[in-house]
């Protein structure tokens, strides 16, 4: 059986299945044999081998009720991409800087070599940009031209992927993307990261940014993380229109849309609920070729019912493991 739902513990051998291996080189060899004959063939996204299908996501970093993340070396293997939330531009220059939460989640890169050794697949880090409008999440350009904040952009952008070793960068500018010259920075800074072998993803949400979003350079863009927990839809018929208007905002359609659900409480504005959420996606929305799905956030997960089961049964649903796919086992924290 593969490795799915496991937590990286003291002991991992209920679900590594690597005794007696003592280096990670040969634990990341042993898995990949081990699993090869079991596992599908992983769908690459892009042009690298960076991103692996189909997406289970979360968001970590932005000290949501001012909690401190999870350590990256504590999240379930059932997750193969993490969003750092969220670098901002304070000056509206494209100098973006990093949040001083990340210093304290481990390194990336064990935590990439260690999910490989256990899964036999890849986990992938973005660095988000932007965030909510009180964060400084607003989209501007000031004092530089459209191309200089390009430059500046790739540039600050690439050195923050290069210190904490993730993967690419997402945009997601949820407080604002009314500047006229949103579009053309977007595509130009996506463009740049595509073209020198790095993941770009965007991240709007729908009835707020996704317009906005919708008018960018699908080439561009490897995954758009849509999130759909502001629709207040309680029941599948509610969440079937709202997603199938928000798939035709989705630069490259299905393919690229991953479906955003919420752990944090908060009643009608984060709806919908995860049992409702997840029963579409296994009733209507993976049928659709999606690419994934997504929480928001990992610190909220680990107050759901059980800890991360919108990522573990999202991953049932979408990996077709269906004796682990059951909607119904996953709530909402206090």
């Amino acid at each position: 059986r593969k490795v799915r739902f496991g937590r990286p513990a003291k002991s991992m051998t209920l679900r590594a299945h690597f005794v007696g291996v003592v280096t990670l080189v040969v634990t990341a060899l042993t898995a990949t044999l081990l699993f090869a004959a079991a596992r599908p063939a992983v769908d690459l996204v892009g042009t690298s081998d960076l991103v692996s299908r189909p997406v289970v996501g979360t968001y970590l970093g932005a000290l949501p009720g001012g909690r401190a993340p999870p350590l990256l070396s504590t999240l379930p293997y059932s997750i193969n991409m993490v969003m750092l939330c969220f670098a901002k531009d304070n000056n509206g220059d494209g100098i973006f800087t990093a949040f001083s939460s990340w210093t304290s989640i481990g390194s990336i890169a064990a935590d990439r070599a260690n999910f490989l050794a256990n899964t036999g697949t890849t986990r992938t880090y973005l660095i988000s940009l932007g965030g909510a409008a009180a964060y400084g999440g607003i989209f501007r350009i000031k004092g530089v031209s459209v191309d200089k904040w390009i430059s500046n952009a790739y540039d600050s952008t690439t050195a923050i992927i290069s210190q904490f070793g993730a993967q690419g960068a997402e945009m997601q500018f949820e407080g604002g993307t009314g500047d006229s010259n949103f579009k053309a920075a977007m595509d130009g800074l996506l463009l740049k990261l595509k073209t020198n072998g790095f993941v770009g993803a965007i991240g709007p949400f729908y009835g707020g940014t996704s317009a906005d979003y919708s008018h960018l350079n699908a080439a561009n863009i490897d995954i758009v993380n849509m999130q759909m927990y502001a629709t207040n839809c309680g029941d599948e018929r509610c969440l079937a229109t709202q997603t199938s208007q928000a798939i035709a905002q989705t630069p490259g359609g299905a393919s690229k849309f991953v479906f955003g659900l919420c752990s944090a409480p908060g009643g009608a504005s984060r709806r919908p609920s995860p049992m409702v959420g997840l029963t579409y996606l296994k009733n209507s929305l993976m049928a659709q070729g999606v690419a994934g799905m997504f929480s928001w956030d990992a610190e909220d997960d680990l107050t759901s019912n059980p800890p991360y089961c919108l990522e573990d049964v999202g991953g049932a649903i979408l990996n077709k493991w269906a004796a682990d796919a059951d909607p119904s086992s996953c709530h909402l924290g206090a």
